[in-house]
């Protein structure tokens, strides 16, 4: 939803064609994969991935291969514990939900495990700094945003 209804709408884009946005049903997960494919046809370009934490799942060993061709990619993932328009459109008609709650994986660790950086930020002051930082990196750099707020940790 972070992506769909948050970026979406306002997000400056400043070249035609550079904001790869998934239409349609079967869209989770797409934007991981997407964003190193931009990122392998334009090296020099500054490619960012964002995904919720449901999406991400879908394509999560990704940047494995990313982090073997050292790219600097910035892949945020919006955390609200699971797949969360799934969960309302269940709720809306009535259903109980099932099968849409993740608990809180540890993105970060997930993230170092596969050869990337990761870290959290709470604090929204912050992310625009470990970006700059994720976009010049040796490797990629999951970036966990959860719900709420506080400090940041590494």
């Amino acid at each position: 939803m972070a992506v769909y209804y948050g970026a979406l709408s306002n997000l400056p884009v400043y070249a035609p064609a550079s904001f790869l946005y998934p239409t349609g049903l079967g869209t989770l997960g797409y934007g991981l994969p997407a964003a190193i494919g931009a990122k392998l046809a334009r090296p020099q370009a500054r490619v960012m991935a964002m995904l919720g934490d449901g999406g991400v799942m879908l394509t999560i060993p990704e940047p494995a291969a990313a982090a073997q061709e050292g790219l600097a990619l910035p892949v945020v993932v919006v955390d609200n514990g699971g797949y969360g328009e799934i969960r309302r459109e269940m709720i809306e008609r009535g259903d109980t939900p099932l099968g849409v709650d993740l608990g809180h994986p540890d993105f970060p660790a997930l993230a170092r495990s596969l050869g990337c950086y990761g870290l959290t930020v709470t604090d929204p002051a912050e992310l625009t700094d470990r970006l700059d930082a994720a976009f010049s990196a040796d490797r990629p750099t999951l970036i966990h945003v959860p719900e709420g707020g506080g400090g940041a940790s590494r």
